[in-house]
């Protein structure tokens, strides 16, 4: 039986922030999603892993030669960095690109140097724009203020967050409130601040789009020469998946076309499907080259059909449900559209506090054009970021890292296969971690380990 629509109480929820007529005609499109539907989840029949002739794998020598052709492109490309997060999934609440990244570095701060690189490089000024959130947007206002070529930025629309059984809007009076609808709202909120039509006004052809706290997403001249050279519309970098990320999402191929699918859209009773890392072999890196102009058209033709996602979340204990996109399920929209299989040296997400551990550690640097990149220092055969798992009873948000460790960007990485930490554990300063480190602290015990020193490989205490 279908539920009502509490049409009125949404509509007045959204009137009372102000937000704009089409936004609210919008979301009620999603709420109806929900309720006309007759299953949250896409079946697994039918879908197959994409050919070689979907996800494009060039070869160095491709790769030399594209890039000769992209430097001369490189001034008709726009970067846009995802900027709406707060550090929720490490435990805090602040905007994560003012976190500290790297060196004494914020995210945002690194990502300008980034730019700047690219400029004494390529001898091109890329434009920088920041899709930000209500959550964002203020403090990142203050940190790019008077900087060279100071970046552009807009907001993307928030939408209520609903309760689930009877979809009315979540009412806290609060902030928890509220919710961005996912980043694959950035193609409507890109075109409603009027960016999109500025950037083609100006002769930009593409956008490059990632996430803020992907460090390793960067420009490279050789993927717009590829677009250009196959005709391509709308490009996703993805890469091989591992036992580690085989709940990302991977693309897949129906009827002759590419789709990406998200683990919350899979039925819990065929996730482990989902997950077989020999049946799907790749994941979203959630990096995204898309043509400007193709993706003015599509969205002037109402053409841009992204799946719903009901990410489901408790909050002031009761269940709701937030309605979001994601922006990597435009490929389905874009006729010869490709994937793009690149290597983990372009994909090196923190969002986890154990995944920061890892970013400030040894184990990785700042390259010359402000990238994330493994220590050369770093044997061949160690992965490219160690892995790392912290107990919630040990750490659980970038704050409390003070309390465990005396200096955890002291902590040397650089030999590390894998560090997991369970319980009352403490770290004095320059402590190295070699090969697999497993630390399990029994409860009502505190295990101490003094300043200087090298655990070996094995198991602790």
């Amino acid at each position: 039986m279908k539920r009502d629509i509490p049409v009125e109480l949404i509509r007045k929820k959204m009137r009372g922030r102000a937000i704009e007529l089409d936004i609210e005609e919008h979301f009620l499109r999603m709420v109806r999603q929900v309720v006309e539907e007759k299953s949250d989840y896409v079946p697994l029949d039918g879908l197959c892993a994409p050919t070689s002739e979907f996800v494009l794998d060039p070869t160095g020598d491709d790769i030399q030669e594209l890039t000769k052709a992209g430097k001369e492109l490189l001034r008709h490309v726009a970067v846009i960095k995802l900027n709406g997060g707060r550090a929720t999934t490490m435990g805090g609440r602040v905007p994560k690109g003012i976190l500290k990244a790297k060196d004494g570095l914020t995210y945002l701060e690194i990502i300008l140097a980034q730019m700047d690189a690219c400029f004494w490089k390529w001898g091109v000024d890329l434009p920088l724009i920041f899709m930000n959130s209500f959550f964002t947007d203020a403090a990142t206002a203050r940190i790019i203020a008077g900087k060279r070529n100071p970046p552009r930025t807009f907001i993307q629309n928030q939408v209520p967050r609903l309760v689930e059984d009877s979809l009315a809007p979540l009412d806290t009076g609060t902030d928890e409130d509220w919710a961005p609808p996912g980043h694959g709202d950035i193609y409507l909120s890109l075109k409603r601040s009027g960016i999109l039509q500025d950037l083609i006004r100006s002769g930009f052809r593409w956008a490059f789009i990632s996430n803020l706290d992907n460090l390793a997403a960067c420009v490279d001249p050789w993927i717009p020469a590829l677009m250009e050279n196959q005709g391509i519309e709308f490009l996703l970098e993805v890469t091989d998946r591992t036992e580690s990320d085989r709940k990302g999402g991977t693309l897949v191929l129906q009827n002759n076309r590419l789709d990406l699918l998200e683990i919350a859209q899979v039925n819990p009773a065929e996730r482990d499907l989902f997950m077989d890392i020999r049946r799907f072999q790749v994941f979203n890196t959630n990096n995204v080259w898309v043509d400007l102009p193709a993706l003015d058209r599509i969205l002037n033709e109402g053409d841009l059909k992204l799946p719903l996602i009901r990410n489901r979340k408790n909050i002031a204990g009761r269940p709701v449900i937030q309605l979001e996109t994601a922006m990597g399920s435009a490929i389905g929209s874009f006729p010869g559209a490709r994937g793009l299989r690149v290597g983990r040296d372009r994909f090196f997400p923190t969002k986890k506090t154990s995944d920061l551990f890892v970013l400030q550690s040894d184990a990785c640097i700042l390259d010359t054009m402000a990238r994330i990149r493994k220590n050369p220092s770093r044997a061949e055969c160690l992965p490219l970021r160690p892995n790392v798992f912290f107990s919630s009873n040990f750490v659980d948000s970038p704050d409390h890292l003070l309390s465990r460790f005396e200096d955890s960007s002291s902590i040397s990485l650089v030999n590390a296969h894998s560090l997991e930490v369970f319980g009352s554990a403490f770290f004095g300063r320059d402590i190295t971690i070699n090969g697999r480190v497993e630390i399990k602290v029994p409860d009502g015990t505190v295990f101490h380990i003094p300043k200087g020193t090298s655990l070996a490989e094995g198991k602790y205490p």
